[in-house]
């Protein structure tokens, strides 16, 4: 029934529950778990920023939409973040108790980069946080989550 299932990870509590819950259910299944972080371009909150030991001067303010301009971190920085979220991921999918585990990090945007990882590795299923670390922004233009549901044919799970 369930054969691949795809988390998005971005560090926010929700996307660790839902790193425990898609873990639990891979195991449940014998089902293939993906992690996938999609670099985190914009605002980035500092603990998850402080992840990283790479310094780096942010990028200059980029358009995000209209009028609104944020900087981003530079990409090497990006993807260490990226590369120590999985990882910590991962640790707590193998406790409860996936064995069969794949990450992967990719740019863009967020919702195009689920819809392409998932369409990618052949997901079923998608287990992903509600609300992740996005900002008032989300609730104006609708969260990644929701979008999500609306574009994936497969399951979707959130969780809060």
């Amino acid at each position: 029934m369930i054969q691949s299932i795809l988390v998005p990870v971005d560090g926010s509590a929700n996307s660790d529950k839902a790193v425990a819950i898609g873990a639990d259910i891979a195991s449940k299944y014998n089902a293939k778990l993906h992690l996938l972080n999609v670099l985190l371009y914009g605002h980035v909150p500092d603990s998850i920023r402080n992840l990283s030991d790479k310094k780096g001067k942010e990028e200059p303010p980029i358009a995000v939409g209209a009028g609104y301009v944020e900087a981003s971190l530079p990409h090497e920085v990006l993807e260490d973040i990226a590369a120590k979220l999985l990882e910590r991921a991962k640790k707590t999918a193998e406790e409860h108790g996936a064995s069969d585990i794949s990450t992967n990090w990719r740019g863009g945007s967020t919702t195009e980069g689920i819809l392409e990882q998932a369409k990618e590795v052949e997901t079923d299923t998608i287990v992903m946080g509600s609300r992740g670390l996005s900002n008032l922004k989300g609730l104006v233009i609708g969260s990644v989550s929701h979008k999500v549901q609306h574009l994936f044919e497969g399951t979707v799970i959130t969780v809060k």
